[in-house]
This record gives C-alpha cells, structure tokens and sequence, in this order.
C-alpha cells in the first residue's frame, strides 16, 4: 500500500462510489454503517493491491467525500499506515504531515507548529493552537491531548484555521483521529505484537461482537512498554523510557431506522520520563557558571545528561478518562447530529529544565481538569445545488494545577548576589547591616532551608473557562465545474482564573525568588475576562476536467485570549499581591487571515495523485511567551507573524508491486512587536528593534518524507515490506537577531535531522504475518529541539532537548482473525 496517503485514491470501490453518489456526497442518514462499511472497504482495498491507489472517504467537511475532492489542506493517514511505520501517540502524526513539525517525546502537546504556529504558553490560561479531537471530541491541552494511536480507522490532519469542522475553534489546524468502529455480523479481530530492543513490548488488538440485531461493540486495548536509552552520568538512571496501557469500548446502535447512536468510552494509564535536557556547553551563561563553580562537565555521549534531577525523579505520568455520545437523526431533509463529550485526567510532570548538575531550576507541575462539550449539527440532506449544514457547541473547562520552581539556596546567592547565602547575612552583619537582613527576610542570621538548602516556590492556579459558539456554512453548486461555500461563525469565551502562592511549602528565608516573585498572604487573586470574535471562510472549488481540482480559500481565525500563571499586575518582585487589589496578568486574543489556493489532480488511470497548495496568512496578538532580561518570571505576551509557504504531497503506483510517497513543505516567517520576546537581542545589544523580522523559533523552513511500499506474491503469501524516511531543515532557537553579534554570543541555529524506518516481512494468506522492522536506520543523532536559549538568559544555559532513540531493531507478528 502507498505510504502516507493512504486516505488518496482515484479508483472508487463499488459501496464507497456508491455512497458518495447517492447522496451527493452528503453523510448518509439513515445508516451511519453504510459509511463505515464505504471506509473499511477502501482501505482494505489499498492494503491488499499495492497496483492501485485506492480511494479513502473523509468526513474532515461533515460529508462523506473522497479526500481529492475536498478544497481544504487535509493529510489523511489510514489506521493501518499508521500501524506499519510504528507510531506511538498523535504526535507521531506530524511525521508525514508536510506543513506540520515538533514531534517530542514527552506528552506536551505546544510543541507540534502548524504552519509555524505553536502554544507557547508554560502554564494553563490559554489554549492550545493546534485543535486535537477524537471521533470529533476535543482533547484538550497538556496532560489530556496527547493520546496512543491504536485500532485507529484513519486520521485526518487540517492545516490553517478551522472554526467550521468542530463544535471547538482552533486557530491553526486541527488532528481529527476516527478509530474504528464496530459493524454488525463482523468480527474484524486482529491482534498485533511488537517485542524489539532495550525491553520493547507492544500489543495493540481489538475484536467487535454483537449485542443483538442492532446493537454490535467494539473492544480494543493497548499495551506498550520500552526501557530509555540516555543516561544520567550522576545518578545511574535511564531515562525515555515509558509504560502505558489503554482500552477502548465502542457502542453502535442501528436498527436501520431514523436514529443511530454511537457510545465511546476510553481509559489510558501512562508513566514515562518528563523532558530531557541536555547542556550544550556553549554561550555566555555557560561560561558564567563556569566562573563561579569551575568546570560544569558535559556527559561523554551526545545521548546522555549530567543532571542532578528534582527530587521526586522525572516523570510524566497521567490517567484520563472521556466519554461520548454520537446521536444521528434522519429528519428526512436534513441530519440532526448531536456530540456530547465528558474527560477528566490527572497528570504529574517534573523535569531539569536547567540541564546541568547543578539545581538552578527543577519544574513540576500537578495537574487534574474536567472538561464538558455539547454540540448540535443539522447537515442537509438533498442532491440540488445547495446545501449547508449549521450547528451550536458549549464548552465548559475545570482546571486546577500547581506549579513548582526549585532552585538551591546557595546557586540563588552566587548567582544574584555574588557568594553564597552565609556569606552575604555574615557581610551585612559585619557592616553593620541587620537591620536590612530584618526588614527583608525577618532575620538577620542566616538559616538553611530544612529541604536540603532548597527553595521550593509553589503556586496553584484554578481555572473555570466555558464558552460558546454558533456556525453555518453554506454550499452552491453553480454547474458540474463549479461550486463555492461561505461561512460564519460566533464565538464568545469567559474565563475565571486564581492564583495563590503556597509560600507555606517553602521553607528558604529568600522567599518565593524562583519563578512567582511575589506572596499572597491574603488568599488567592483571581480575575474574569471574556473575549468574542466573528469568524468566516469562503471557498471556491473548480474542476476544469475530471480528476481534477483548484480551489482557493480566504480563512480568518481566532483564539480567545487568557492569564499568565506566574505574574500578577502592580506588584514589583518580591511584592505582596492581595484580593480586591491586584489582578493575575492577561493577554489578547489573537486572530489570523489566511489565503490558500490549491491543486488536486490524478495522472496515469489512476495510478498517480498530486496534491499542492500555497498560502500566506498574517497573525496579530499572536500569543507568545515573554521575560524581561535576567527575571525569572515568564508571560505571553502578544507579537505579530507573517508568514508564506506551500506543500505538496504525490503518491505514485509504479507496478503491481511498488509504489512510494513523497510530500515535502516550506515556510517563511517574519515575526514583528516581538521586543519582550527577544531576549536574546536585548541582553547583548541593547536595542529593542534588532530582532524585528526574525523567523518563528524552532520551526525549520524545509520538511519532508518519503516512503516506498512493495508487495511480491510468494508461495501462499507475499513478501511485503516499507521504507520510510523523514527530514527537518535548521531552525533558529530563538528570537534571534541577524547580525554577527550573534555568532559570538553563541546563539544557535537548531541542526538537521534525517530518520529512517525499515520494515520487511511475510503475510500469510491465512492472515497472520511476521516482519523485522529497524527504527532510525542510519542511527542519525540528533534532538527534539536543540541549542535553545531560555528565557530570562543568565544563570540559564543553551541546551538541547531529547536525545533521538539509536538504532532500533525488532520483530513484529500480526494475526487477523
């Protein structure tokens, strides 16, 4: 089967064509199972012929249609392509997605840049830009979104905004995963058992039953665990290593009558290491350091650390639960849909942000949210010129984190204040002084903390966001050619948001100097604020023959502005902040205009399909994280962010045994209002113009994969086997200016990375089959980002994040029942 597109095709299987034509690309009412039967076959189809690119049916526009015919920037990747390259979680999607970058190995989800964009936000006021769903139900933000990919019928990657395809609005593109769902009087059982290196153990499989002529289930689980592969050099542990489990149940009422009903309830229990850092050595922190404590050495091996960790270990655990409730109603003229989706999760995440032995900065963050969502949808249900379909959604979000900032007492003092803690109490004593040391820290002699010299700076943020929206979009089909849809969304969001420093827990006379830099002994500051915006896109799609599409789209955008999680308004540091008096710091909305045009087309009887599209947009508020040179304290502020680019993705069937895929994308941004952004350029140069103009940091300009699918018939069987590979240009680390002033601070620009996959085995016409497959062929080290520069510059150093897994072999077996 073709790579990446497996959801392309030109060549319509009998039921998809028929469910496509019969109600003129409308979803079908009467029997959502006639759809799910359409998509299976389809991408049955495109797993048995490698001859021929088989056609898989998205829903990505709330209508059945094939993915070439859809005016809209989608990548679609079936479940089974998606089970051959080996990807783990939603993140691994981006690897065959042109246009969308920043897989890591953690679960932070602001890491994935759609288009250039990402959440840069290092608390929970705002909202993630990249919108993840599941069978159409928001996921959420970090330590909820990032979900396993198994037993999964396809997913459907859109680029640019899109306020029109969910009952939640995101601002840069959105993962739609579909698993599969049951269907009556089929088993479709399989099981699927990976065992590799360094204790790789993986088991994914699911079976459906029925329940009675109209009710039928599907139960499908997951389990993976892998010991890590970078070493601590100081303490001996091993680190990105995980073990997580997963289970599913899908529910599907359909008597063949007006209503069908779809239940999905899922659980997943995770626990792996918390971000890697990894000190690069270089820069003018680094050398600071260095000055005061000597050599800082680096770890031998570019894949491990010398971190003294926080306490607790790294980790980054969490359990979510979420359920929900797909109702279908055949009104006869239109579809009444209704979406109603409940999550709750926990999750604990710790990290050495600082990445050296010494403890300037140890995070962890305690997290647990409930998030409720209501939607309501009536699509049109005819064959004439116009259709429509509008819709209604609610949201409401309970979140509730605390946050920790650690740092020793000592590296507190030689840092700041140019020796240690009893250094500076015995010279102020010595002059004279105690009176300052009272007024400031309530004594002048100098007691070390009881928690091993440590400055433990907690706070706790609690959050209430809710919010609503309403949407309709409109479709005219003037002839065969050509047809055009224009739509129009509200949206009005509100948020309650408190802060409250426990300085209870912190037992260092210094204070909470770490990451708040101010107290609240009154009890917790808190603000509402709300934010509305009227959204609209306009498409117009021409076929000039068959196979062929163009489409250009104007889209606008908008995310719904928020609170920082560290700072408050009107206090200086080391201030008090009091209810009634001070507000926790905001940040705009921001909203974007994008204009895309694109080229959909199938060459050779089907055998080849080209897609490719441009496109330019402008972001004003665009949410970005901030600090003034040498503070501790990080917000969002707002900047603005052009940027241009295009991608392209071609599938080809070459002969009845080879086919291969290719996509590729680039990216141009230039960044403006981004002075308290730019660290970087005000610490060394003094002027806060110098990096207007500076790219989006972290996001390479060039992208691309490939992959080569080949099936040879032997014996009872055929031999098959994939070829993958991906690569990312150089990226800048930062806000950087353009100057050589830069070379000599040490300013980076992240390296280039190439991965390449392998897989080769035999599948048995009995339905089991057994492979090798080699993850990172070429053993290419490289990091999930690297060289970067932290905010709030010194004592922070550059360093790089996640070391790449070495080369990985190992066996797999499938068996299809």
């Amino acid at each position: 089967m073709n790579t990446a597109s497996s959801a392309t095709s030109t060549k319509r299987s009998p039921s998809a064509q028929h469910c496509a034509e019969s109600k003129g690309l409308s979803t079908p009412s009467a029997s959502r199972r006639h759809l799910a039967l359409a998509v299976s076959a389809a991408l049955a189809a495109s797993t048995a012929q490698a001859q021929q690119l088989e056609e898989v049916i998205v829903t990505a526009t709330k209508r059945a249609e094939s993915v070439m015919d859809v005016g809209l920037a989608v990548q679609a990747l079936s479940g089974d392509f998606l089970r051959t390259v080996n990807t783990d979680d939603v993140k691994d999607l981006v690897t065959f997605t042109p246009g969308v970058t920043g897989n890591s190995k953690d679960s932070f989800l602001d890491t994935i840049a759609v288009r250039g964009i990402t959440t840069n936000d290092f608390g929970n006021g705002a909202d993630p830009s990249l919108g993840v769903y599941k069978n159409g139900f928001y996921q959420g933000r970090n330590g909820a979104a990032v979900t396993s990919v198994f037993d999964l019928e396809r997913s459907e990657i859109l680029r640019g905004p899109q306020g029109f395809l969910f009952g939640r609005n995101s601002i840069a593109g959105a993962m739609n995963i579909i698993s599969r769902r049951p269907v009556q009087d089929d088993a479709d059982a399989y099981i699927d058992v990976r065992a590799g290196e360094r204790g790789i153990f993986r088991v994914e499989g699911a079976t459906n039953f029925d329940v009675s002529d109209a009710i039928s289930v599907r139960v499908a689980g997951l389990h993976s665990r892998e010991d890590g592969y970078v070493n601590n050099e100081i303490t001996g542990e091993d680190f990105i290593q995980h073990e997580k489990s997963a289970l599913r149940l899908t529910g599907v009422y359909d008597d063949g009558g007006a209503l069908t009903a779809t239940l999905f309830l899922e659980y997943e229990d995770r626990d792996q290491s918390g971000t890697i850092y990894r000190a690069t050595g270089r820069g003018a922190s680094y050398e600071f350091l260095e000055g005061i404590y000597g050599d800082i050495a680096l770890p031998s091996d570019p894949r491990d650390v010398r971190i003294d960790g926080p306490r607790n270990g790294l980790f980054d655990g969490g359990e979510v639960f979420q359920l929900g409730l797909e109702l279908n109603y055949d009104l006869g003229w239109a579809t009444l849909t209704s979406l109603t989706g409940y999550k709750t999760h926990e999750y604990g995440y710790t990290e050495d942000f600082d990445a050296t032995s010494l403890t300037i900065f140890n995070y962890e963050q305690d997290q647990e949210g409930e998030y409720f969502e209501q939607e309501l949808r009536l699509t049109s249900d005819n064959e004439g010129m116009f259709n429509w379909y509008a819709g209604v959604s609610y949201y409401r979000e309970d979140i509730d984190t605390e946050f920790l900032g650690q740092q020793d007492e000592d590296v507190y003092c030689n840092v700041y204040w140019g020796d240690n803690c009893q250094g500076v109490f015995d010279y102020y004593n010595a002059y004279g002084l105690s009176d300052y040391l009272e007024y400031y820290f309530g004594t002048s002699t100098w007691t070390p903390s009881s928690n091993n010299g440590l400055i433990d700076d907690w706070n706790r943020t609690e959050g209430v966001f809710q919010g609503w929206a309403a949407y309709v979009d409109l479709q005219f089909r003037f002839s065969d050619q050509l047809d055009a849809s224009l739509g129009v969304r509200y949206n009005d969001d509100e948020k309650e948001f408190s802060q409250r420093v426990l300085s209870e827990r912190n037992g260092s006379l210094l204070g909470q100097v770490v990451q708040t830099g101010f107290t609240t002994p009154e009890g917790a500051v808190s603000d509402t604020l709300s934010w509305s915006e009227p959204t609209w896109r306009g498409v117009v799609n021409w076929r000039p023959v068959d196979d062929m599409l163009v489409y250009f789209s104007v889209t606008t955008g908008y995310k719904q502005g928020g609170f920082n999680s560290f700072s408050v308004a009107g206090v200086p540091f080391g201030g008090e902040a009091l209810p009634g008096v001070n507000l926790p710091t905001s940040f705009d909305s921001e909203t974007v205009t994008s204009y895309e045009i694109g080229y959909k087309a199938t060459q050779w009887d089907g055998r080849s399909q080209l897609s490719v599209n441009a496109f330019t947009y402008a972001y004003e508020g665009l949410q970005t994280t901030c600090s003034e040179p040498g503070s501790p304290i990080v917000e969002v502020c707002n900047a603005e962010l052009d940027g241009i680019g295009a991608e392209g993705v071609w599938n080809v069937a070459l002969t009845d045994i080879l086919s291969f895929g290719l996509g590729i994308s680039w990216l141009d941004t230039e960044g403006s209002n981004i002075q308290s952004q730019c660290t970087g350029g005000l610490a060394l140069l003094g002027d806060d113009t110098i990096c207007e103009g500076s790219p989006a940091p972290g996001i390479p300009e060039w992208t691309a994969y490939g992959t080569i699918d080949a099936v040879l018939p032997f014996g009872s069987g055929e031999l098959y086997g994939n070829l993958s590979a991906s690569w990312e240009d150089d990226a800048v680390t930062d806000w950087e200016p353009f100057i050589p002033a830069t070379v000599a601070a040490g300013l980076q620009e992240t390296g280039s990375y190439t991965e390449v996959q392998a897989l080769g085995g035999y599948r048995s016409d009995a339905g089991w089959a057994l492979a090798l497959y080699v993850e990172n062929l070429l053993d290419d080290e490289y990091y999930d980002a690297e060289g970067g520069i932290s905010i709030g510059g010194q004592p922070y150093v550059q360093s790089s994040i996640s070391p790449s897994r070495p080369r990985t072999v190992g066996m797999r077996f499938t068996w299809n029942l």
